[in-house]
């Protein structure tokens, strides 16, 4: 989101610093899975994409239907992409510069930003996810617990994969879904993530849930056993889109996972955080009203 957004603003002539407390390259939790949507709203082709890219073949599995019946190709027409390679290869389009940099407090006077008491800017852009220090300060107005996603995920090296993405709903009353994303260059990631909600009232854990999706996948021969003993997935957290609380205040404007945009079907966030960037960057420079 960050990036999309400053990338338009130069492009236009503003001045843009972008600010994170991670350095690029670096390694982000994400199924990678990005439409043709995403490339048109990019303005790219993914043939001019220079990093890895898989095209997939995509089939959906509705539990608790028998196996026979279980499996739906889709039409959809899909890429999967690694984030470490994706996000600094946006950095890097932008042409904007980057400094590292954890933002801890931010004040506004007289129409002015001002950031740590040493950078100041007329227009301020939160894009920092789910939590964003701009949504801290500007927008303290609490989210529904009912949008809420959390989720666990692990991405290796796993040449033995094929190439087609699984996305499986409802196993064991799961309230959200688990997913077999191949990327190029052998990598695989596997996924899982539901409502806070469901988890809260559920006997069955989201670790719990992780490893029977593991063993599920063993016995349908798409992972080996010593390989799923192995993995130590991670966690996050996240919130669909939703008509709770502003994402604009005076010329603060919230874009990505801090103004919470993930879609209500699976969850997607990359095309909703491009989107947001752009809309954000038109209002600046007049081209269009941004609004949740």
């Amino acid at each position: 989101a960050g990036s999309t957004c400053a990338s338009k603003l130069a492009q236009a002539g503003r001045s843009v610093l972008i600010l994170d407390k991670a350095s690029f390259p670096r390694l982000k939790l994400c199924a990678g899975w990005v439409t043709e949507e995403v490339w048109r709203d990019l303005e790219v082709s993914p043939a001019e994409y220079p990093h890895s890219l898989l095209k997939l073949s995509t089939r959906l599995y509705l539990a608790p239907l028998p196996m026979a019946l279980m499996a739906w190709p889709t039409r959809w027409t899909n890429y999967s992409i690694r984030r470490i390679e994706f996000d600094q290869w946006l950095l890097q389009q932008s042409g904007v510069p980057v400094r590292q940099h954890q933002v801890n407090q931010i004040d506004y006077q007289d129409d002015t930003y001002i950031v740590d008491g040493e950078l100041a800017c007329t227009n301020l852009i939160g894009a920092g996810g789910t939590g964003c220090p701009v949504r801290r300060r500007f927008f303290p107005h609490q989210r529904s617990p009912e949008d809420q996603i959390v989720a666990l995920e692990q991405e290796f090296y796993y040449p033995d994969r094929d190439g087609i993405a699984r996305y499986f709903f409802f196993d064991r009353g799961l309230a959200g879904y688990s997913w077999y994303v191949p990327k190029a260059d052998g990598y695989l990631n596997l996924g899982l993530g539901g409502f806070n909600r469901y988890f809260q009232g559920s006997s069955l854990s989201i670790h719990g849930h992780f490893q029977a999706f593991l063993k599920d996948l063993v016995r349908r021969r798409l992972l080996r056993s010593g390989v799923a003993d192995q993995l130590r997935p991670a966690g996050y957290s996240y919130y669909l889109a939703s008509g709770h609380g502003p994402v604009k205040q005076d010329r603060c404007w919230l874009i990505g996972d801090s103004a919470g945009l993930a879609t209500l079907d699976f969850g997607e966030g990359i095309s909703p955080a491009i989107k947001s960037g752009l809309l954000a960057a038109g209002e600046i420079l007049g081209e269009t009203v941004y609004s949740r």
